[in-house]
Formats: structure tokens, sequence, C-alpha cells
């Protein structure tokens, strides 16, 4: 049997490419596999485009984290493509954040702006900026501030990073930045398509998956509400309602409105990067792999585009996640042979879920 393995990363526990690995080793005993480790701009998109490109170069700097400490951090260089590829989980990460570090209001994205910065002095002409799994919810003001974006006040003062100082924005000035990138392409790869604003924004939804109480929760909306009116009055583009803009703590919000940045999904991303057709047609079973299962997996997350596939080619599909939430069940593509199983399910609790997941995914797939 010919199996096509597409797993994301299980965030804190397994990357993609160790998802990819442990499924492979796995099955080829007894089937033929093609593995490759998806990203659709969260945890493991540095892995992602190093297995397209085994040529290109990890670099190593130093930039401010979510938290404004100085801290060591990488980003992948593609010297004939004149191409960086930046992942804002490895600058600005929750992964490793301690409970008590989380500050949903005070909390930066400068160190992305930082890295940026990096990459340009390289030369590059084309920048990736995956997004996901970040620690901030400022909306990208920290990543344009870095670039030379100045956000005043109502007396023409500097306000101070991250969320809660939006809310003294007055005037965006973004004459600077418009030398720093000339010439230079940006995309924002995204891994959910929520605007900034609203009920299914950045705030709501993802505020507290980083730290934010509710009455946080409705700071944090008021002050991407204030940026958002900034952001229209300086460059004219509306980042309230634009479709994924609330990626990433908003992240992708300034990318897009201060920056330029085309917003390119994550499952459209793989399409266009990956022969996933030729794949499909080829195998006999999908598999993809997930951390959680819940209804943002079907918003351009990566285990999408693998579930699409064996849709459209009527392949049976199995997709293994740690976590299920059973009302995004429902969601998943009609007239697709699915079936899903949870590490959950094999684990004592969450933690064990965690600590031993790749023992899980080959009890899984043990009987394949």
């Amino acid at each position: 049997m010919h199996i096509l393995i597409l797993p994301n990363s299980f965030k804190g526990s397994l990357s993609a490419r160790q998802t990819a690995r442990v499924l492979q080793n796995a099955l080829q005993k007894k089937h033929v596999v093609r593995a490759f480790p998806l990203s659709d701009g969260g945890d493991g998109f540095i892995d992602f485009f190093k297995a397209l490109f085994p040529s290109a170069r990890l670099i190593r700097t130093r930039a401010h984290n979510a938290f404004l400490h100085m801290a060591p951090t990488s980003y992948l260089w593609l010297p004939a493509q004149k191409t960086a590829v930046i992942e804002t989980a490895r600058i600005c990460g929750l992964g490793k954040a301690k409970k008590e570090e989380l500050d949903a209001l005070g909390a930066s994205s400068l160190g992305v702006g930082e890295v940026i910065k990096h990459a340009l002095k390289l030369g590059t002409q084309k920048i990736y900026v995956g997004l996901g799994g970040v620690a901030c919810n400022d909306g990208g003001a920290g990543i344009a501030r870095a670039l030379g974006v100045r956000f005043l006040n109502k007396q023409d003062q500097e306000i101070a990073n991250g969320a809660k100082p939006l809310l003294q924005l007055a005037n965006i000035d973004v004459s600077a930045v418009k030398k720093q990138l000339h010439g230079v392409q940006i995309f924002a790869v995204a891994d959910v398509t929520n605007p900034l604003l609203g009920p299914l924004g950045s705030a709501r939804v993802f505020g507290p998956q980083k730290g934010a109480t509710p009455a946080q929760v409705r700071t944090l909306e008021k002050a991407l509400t204030v940026y958002a009116r900034a952001v229209k009055k300086a460059t004219g583009k509306d980042i309230a309602r634009t479709p994924s803009t609330a990626a990433a703590g908003a992240l992708c919000a300034g990318l897009y409105g201060l920056l330029d940045a085309k917003i390119i999904l994550g499952a459209t991303f793989l399409k266009k990067h990956l022969p996933l057709d030729e794949w499909g047609r080829q195998a006999d079973l999908i598999i993809t792999a997930e951390g959680k299962l819940d209804s943002q997996t079907l918003y351009g997350k990566a285990p999408l585009a693998a579930l699409q596939l064996a849709k459209k080619y009527h392949k049976p599909a199995l997709f293994i996640c740690g976590m299920c939430d059973e009302r995004a069940l429902k969601t998943l593509p009609k007239n697709c042979r699915l079936t899903v199983a949870c590490l959950s399910d094999f684990a004592k609790d969450k933690q064990d879920s965690m600590r031993h997941a790749a023992k899980y995914l080959r009890q899984i797939v043990k009987n394949i």
C-alpha cells in the first residue's frame, strides 16, 4: 500500500518533522511511504522550507522576545532565491512561555521586525513570515516600529510597545518604512481566516490563549479598534474586517496594513509549494496529524489541505490528533472516508499524551 503522510506539529510535544519521521519509521517496513512535514505558518514553518530547500542556511541572531527580553533566535536564508523565511513562533512564541510571564496587554512583536531588519541586510528581496503560536497581541505594531514606523499620541509623542498603549494612538507615520522595504515583497502566511475585530476577532478568540482575562480581552478589543482606525487613516487599508488579520496575535494586521504584505492562507500556501495532486493520486491512504482538532482546523490550517486532497481523489484518510473537540467533527469535509484517532484515548492524561506522543502514534498505526 502507498501511504502519504502529511502531518502538522503537536505543539509542545513533537514538531511536524518529528511526527513525519515517527510515522514513516512505523509504517515503512510494510508499506511504500512518502512523509512530508507540513506547516500552515505556525510552529515548523522553517522546518517545512528546510525540507523543500535542503541547502538553505539557518541564520542565528538575537532579538527581543514577546516580553521584550533579548534572546537567541534564528531564521532561514535561501541565497539563490534571495529569500528569508521567518517563523514568528521562534521569536515571540507562546510555546516556551511560563504562565506567570504571559502579558497579553504588554507583550510585543518588536523582535519579528528586528529579524526582518537583519534579513534585509543580507539583500533579501522576498520574505515569508509564518504566523502562529505567538504570545503577543499587539497587531504587529512592534514589527512595524522596528522597521521605522512611528506610533504617536495626540501630543505627537511615541507610545510604548505592547497592545494596551495602542489606546493612546492618534497618528501613524509610515514614511521611513517605505525606504526600508523598497523592492522587497513580504508574504504573511496565516493559519486562520479570522478578522482583526469582532466576535471572531483576535482579542476575543485568541486573547485568552495569551493569558488575557475577560477584562483584558475587552481592553484588547478597544485598543485594536483604535489601531485599525489609525492604520486606515495612515495607509487607507481596512484591517478591521480583512480575513486572516487576526492571525498570530493580529501580527498579520500590521504586516498587511503597514508593510503592504500579501496574505496567504496556510492551506493555499501548501498547495502552491508541494505537488500534492501528484502525491494524492498515487496514495492509497492519506494520514495527517495535528495537536488539536477543533473549529480552527478547517480555517486554513495545514491538515485541511490533506483532507481536501483525500476527498478530491476519493482516498481514505486518517486524522491523528492529540485532542479532539467533538463539535469540530461536524464541520469536517463531507463525503470523505475519514477516520479520526486521538492520542488522548490511549494516554492516561494530557501530560502523558504530550510526553509520550511518539509511543501513541506508533500504537495508533500499528495495525495498518
